[in-house]
């Protein structure tokens, strides 16, 4: 009898044995997977002054590690991204040196810095830890959001794609899922994904135009001369043509007009010199000027003329003109 019963205890040991061996052999070698998207702004106006935003997302999934863990804590860093930086922002390499800056984020309102440990950008890391983490990291996984801003008003970039690509391990990505099992025997993992962020930056023009006025006069009895700027915008290396119309009233370049309510004309012209010679048309009448965008506004003066004619009826007379850019 004494000999069974230290038999049984012997094989209660053994199993016992192999029960803890169970628990910590997962934890050493099984670990979390990141699957991340990447981020794309899509087209980003350079000229404007609102930013652009968009959001990816890093797929976070610890299932293989089922239940067998007491607690885990995963961090995520990003770095700069193989742009590198623009002052404080990350950047975007893109055509002919071209840069454009940006950042990521934690949150939607571009508060918090996506960041980490690694380069001089800074910023947080992403922690994700406690009980309900647990839960939904070995069952349904978490996706982590990554929130992308493009301030605007960066009018040196050219037009073309622009891109930073995140997948240097620790440099630019780097996740690190330390889990503990249920006997409290922990272990640490480091692992790197790889994404790309990337935007479009397309060829665009602004224009502000302003008004001509001619001023009052009793008759028209001799030349009237006065001058306005159209203020133009272009993107850098974006070549752009200007023209200008012919008026609501006018049917040419040689019929423009000013009327008042009654339709009592004015005739007037626009022209490209102080001399007015060149009459100012339409990029049909080969009479339209041409230029290339440097991203800071160009001014260009417009020379009016109300000839000498027969003086109609007193009031107040107007035309409105359009502002064609070609690009």
């Amino acid at each position: 009898m004494i000999v069974v019963h230290c038999w049984r205890a012997v094989l209660l040991f053994l199993a016992m044995v192999l029960w803890t061996c169970a628990l910590v052999g997962p934890a050493r070698a099984q670990s979390c997977t990141f699957t991340p998207s990447n981020v794309v702004l899509g087209p980003v106006d350079v000229l404007a002054s609102a930013p652009t935003t968009a959001a990816g997302n890093i797929a976070v999934n610890c299932a293989t590690l089922l239940g067998l863990l007491s607690s885990i804590e995963v961090t995520i860093e990003l770095g700069e991204g193989s742009g590198g930086r623009l002052g404080n922002l990350r950047r975007m390499a893109g055509p002919s040196s071209s840069a454009l800056g940006y950042d990521l984020f934690q949150n939607a309102a571009h508060t918090t810095i996506f960041g980490g440990s690694q380069g001089t950008h800074g910023g947080q890391p992403v922690v994700l830890a406690g009980a309900t983490v647990l839960s939904l990291l070995t069952s349904t996984g978490i996706n982590v959001p990554i929130y992308a801003r493009v301030p605007g008003s960066q009018n040196a970039a050219v037009p073309g794609a622009y891109s930073s690509t995140f997948s240097r391990q620790p440099l630019d990505v780097r996740a690190t899922t330390r889990t503990c099992t249920l006997l409290l025997i922990c272990s640490t993992r480091v692992t790197g994904f790889t994404f790309v962020v990337q935007a479009q930056v397309r060829p665009n023009c602004r224009v502000v135009a302003d008004d001509l006025d001619f001023g009052q006069h009793g008759l028209l009895d001799r030349a009237i001369d006065a001058s306005s700027q159209v203020r133009v915008t272009c993107t850098a290396g974006t070549s752009y043509s200007m023209g200008l119309g012919y008026g609501l009233q006018g049917g040419g370049i040689n019929d423009r007009h000013m009327r008042d309510l009654a339709g009592h004309r004015v005739n007037y012209q626009l022209y490209h010199d102080a001399a007015r010679t060149l009459p100012w048309g339409l990029l049909a009448d080969g009479l339209a000027t041409t230029s290339a965008g440097t991203g800071v506004s160009r001014a260009t003066t417009i020379h009016g003329r109300v000839p000498l004619q027969q003086t109609p009826p007193p009031g107040a007379y107007s035309d409105t003109v359009v502002v064609t850019i070609t690009y």
